[in-house]
């Protein structure tokens, strides 16, 4: 990592990624255990090889929100997938204890572009992402998802991308579109989206809505491709920081 990236997770990141791995829905859920993928067991301290270079297999876990207890396969997809879903390497997660019957969560890794000293930068897309309403605990995903955002970064992706499911026009059962930016995700609006709105007049971003009008966005919001941006000092990071960090200690940021 750069010395930039290392003093923001020191300065921004550190204490959050400490309370979140001591936290007993973290314990429990994300250690690492019981894992196979393709048949093979992992431990959390078994070596896991990526594109990008080695990792630990709790890191593993830990990025692409691979519970205890899951089944996971490896996949390479050559074409656009389902909602423009990037080529790339991924990985489809299987686990009816806290994933919603009969969906299969599914994350993967691609190559954005080459960086200066040639070498491939890597992102993250979320193509699939389910928890069963009913056996999941609160607050599993958001916790997953902010430990799968740190690994990333200290990992050195970029960005992490996904289409946010449902809002107005779109099924009723899914609410990624306004989950997701609660965490800090966010997409350019449509082209007269907000007409006769006066109060969001200059908005340009579902972020600066957010900011305006939470209200109107759950009511009249909609699907689109959002993207969490991994960059240091970024509006994702100022958005999930302080939302997560009250998620584990109600009335106190970390």
């Amino acid at each position: 990592m750069s010395p930039s990236r290392i003093h923001f997770y020191q300065e921004h990141l550190a204490d959050l990624h400490q309370a979140l791995v001591q936290h007993p829905i973290v314990l429990k859920h994300l250690s690492g255990r019981n894992i196979r993928l393709d048949g093979v067991a992992l431990l959390p301290e078994d070596t896991f090889s990526t594109p990008f270079g080695n990792i630990s297999a709790l890191a593993f876990a830990r990025m692409f929100s691979v519970f205890d207890g899951s089944r996971v396969h490896q996949q390479a997809e050559h074409k656009l997938g389902l909602d423009n879903a990037p080529p790339g390497l991924y990985y489809t997660v299987v686990n009816p204890r806290l994933i919603q019957a009969p969906f299969k969560n599914k994350l993967g890794l691609y190559a954005t572009d080459a960086g200066t000293n040639r070498r491939l930068i890597y992102a993250l897309h979320i193509d699939h992402f389910y928890l069963s309403a009913t056996l999941a605990p609160p607050y599993l995903g958001r916790f997953a998802f902010a430990l799968c955002a740190i690994t990333a970064y200290l990992s050195g992706l970029v960005r992490i991308s996904l289409m946010a499911a449902g809002g107005l026009g779109y099924s009723a059962r899914y609410i990624g579109y306004r989950f997701w930016p609660k965490l800090g995700f966010d997409a350019p609006l449509h082209t007269g989206e907000t007409a006769g709105q006066t109060r969001l007049t200059g908005c340009t971003t579902v972020q600066e809505v957010l900011a305006v009008d939470e209200a109107w966005w759950d009511r009249a919001g909609s699907q689109r491709p959002m993207v969490f941006d991994l960059e240091p000092h970024s509006a994702s990071w100022q958005k999930l920081v302080p939302y997560i960090s009250n998620q584990i200690a109600p009335g106190r940021l970390i």
